[in-house]
């Protein structure tokens, strides 16, 4: 409101209440140019408020959040595991012979909880029957892998397989010394002096082949 307006209006209120003779109202006047004013200045600071603009809402620049980037996803599946290889029985390993005998080499196989008696008497091999009474003291498929490595011995020329239960235990013979004795070969097993632990006892079977006389 321009402020020229208002004292136009006080001139003329004022002179209005003196012309009606109303001195005698002056606390009354005074009241009504007090609401008068107030009212004014209300109407004026209004115009100006719906101008006004909030210091910090105007300073704080806006913030942009960053779109998070998708992880990626390998499209590469995982290489398969090797197959697990066929191997057949075990073939045994070659054995150190001394003693008069004249063997010169045996064959050692062995397997964890296959059963079986030891024995110093090896058991002659040459037939089929034979064979199978040998075989029926081992359990877990060990007679099989017996016979497998019983072919070694049956193919060389001239000689006479046999077989024996050198030793049950943790302990596997380092070498064997074969004599020949009255009732046949009589096998004794050279143990290691350093002992180990297992958790089930191991079945040691020397093979070997005797020359035929």
């Amino acid at each position: 409101m321009d402020p020229s307006d208002l004292g136009y209006r006080l001139t003329i209120m004022t002179t209005s209440l003196r012309r009606s003779g109303a001195r005698s109202h002056s606390l009354l006047a005074s009241a009504s140019l007090a609401l008068l004013l107030g009212a004014s200045l209300a109407g004026c600071g209004g115009s100006d408020s719906d101008t006004a603009t909030d210091p910090e809402s105007s300073s704080e620049p806006s913030v942009t959040t960053p779109a998070e980037t998708p992880t990626e996803t390998p499209t590469d599946a995982p290489p398969e595991p090797p197959a697990p290889s066929e191997e057949g029985p075990a073939t045994g390993e070659a054995l150190e012979v001394t003693g008069d005998a004249g063997i010169t080499g045996a064959t050692l196989i062995s397997a964890t909880d296959a059963g079986g008696t030891a024995s110093t008497l090896a058991m002659v091999l040459d037939t089929e029957q034979a064979q199978t009474d040998f075989t029926d003291q081992f359990k877990s498929g060990f007679g099989e892998s017996v016979l497998v490595a019983l072919d070694k011995q049956k193919s060389m020329a001239n000689t006479t397989p046999y077989g024996v239960v050198a030793a049950i235990g943790c302990d596997a013979p380092e070498s064997v010394q074969i004599e020949a004795g009255e009732a046949g070969f009589e096998v004794t097993p050279s143990m290691p002096k350093e002992t180990v632990q297992c958790f089930a006892p191991v079945t040691f079977v020397v093979l070997f082949a005797a020359p035929t006389s």
